[in-house]
């Protein structure tokens, strides 16, 4: 019960900070039609497709079943692009359009990097290990972050960005609820049992996620919050949904959710302790005895 009043607290701080400037949407659609195929021959532009093809057939290439063993980072079989839909172009699906303008960014007292921020990706949603930072496939990926983001004003969130906040819902999210949602909306693309639909052999991967299980995102990754997931769905589930004209009512949308998580993950690695801000750091100096 605390936690999910607890979410619906954050839920409340994200619509009062939701900008007027979210909804002024004509001025900049455009950032949104980036197209790797419109791009021309050399080794940059090799890297930006590269990027792309990680984002979206990510267990191909760094998956658990990547084609070179080696290479195995991720521990699951899913693609970036099932979370960043549209290999992160879609509105209101967490996509790349401002991330890279967004970088560096501050984060419980802690400058978090945008290497740092793909890693979080890898050790959470893909339930795996942090790329080198120094590695090709990380050069990649932020190479394609940057294409998306061409042009796009520094440290500015363009309209779209992230998640459209969802509002609260009129009872608390309840799971049992959700359990008709899911059977109604959700099952028939991800399986009666949240498994997913998988490619065949010799493809890797699924064609539509597994929402639980052993295959699926772990209990730290953002879709296993219940904000976060409510926002999510509401914008861009069922197929065909998007933030303009979605299917899910808002408490269907808190209530699925809600029975998604309900259900077995992967355990999260453990967080780092967060580093204490300059003046508690101070402070603590201050007191500790001389040598």
């Amino acid at each position: 019960m605390r936690t999910i009043v607890f979410e619906i607290c954050i839920a409340l701080a994200a619509l009062a900070g939701f900008s007027v400037g979210y909804l002024l949407w004509d001025k900049t659609s455009s950032y949104y039609s980036a197209d790797v195929a419109a791009l021309g021959t050399g080794p940059e532009n090799d890297l930006i497709r590269f990027g792309h093809a990680l984002v979206v057939d990510t267990p191909r290439y760094i998956g658990r079943s990547a084609q070179n063993p080696a290479f195995a980072y991720g521990g699951n079989d899913l693609a970036c692009q099932n979370c960043h839909l549209k290999a992160g172009l879609q509105p209101f699906a967490a996509p790349f359009v401002s991330t890279a303008a967004t970088f560096p960014m501050a984060v419980n007292n802690k400058v978090v990097t945008l290497p740092e921020r793909i890693n979080s990706c890898m050790t959470l949603g893909l339930n795996g290990k942090p790329l080198p930072e120094d590695s090709n496939e990380m050069a990649a990926l932020i190479a394609y972050i940057e294409f998306v983001g061409k042009d796009t004003p520094e440290g500015v969130r363009l309209p779209g960005m992230g998640l459209m906040p969802i509002a609260i819902p009129g009872a608390l999210p309840d799971s049992r609820r959700g359990v008709a949602v899911y059977a109604k909306h959700c099952a028939s693309c991800h399986g009666q049992n949240g498994q997913g639909d998988a490619k065949e052999p010799p493809e890797v991967g699924y064609y539509v996620p597994p929402l639980w299980g052993e295959g699926s995102f772990n209990g730290g990754a953002g879709m296993g919050q219940l904000f976060y997931a409510a926002s999510f769905i509401r914008s861009n589930m069922p197929p065909g949904a998007d933030y303009r004209t979605p299917v899910l009512t808002v408490q269907e949308a808190w209530d699925v959710a809600a029975f998604m998580i309900a259900n077995p993950h992967p355990i999260a690695p453990p967080e780092p302790e967060p580093e204490p801000a300059a003046e508690e750091a101070a402070a603590e100096s201050e007191d500790e005895p001389a040598n």
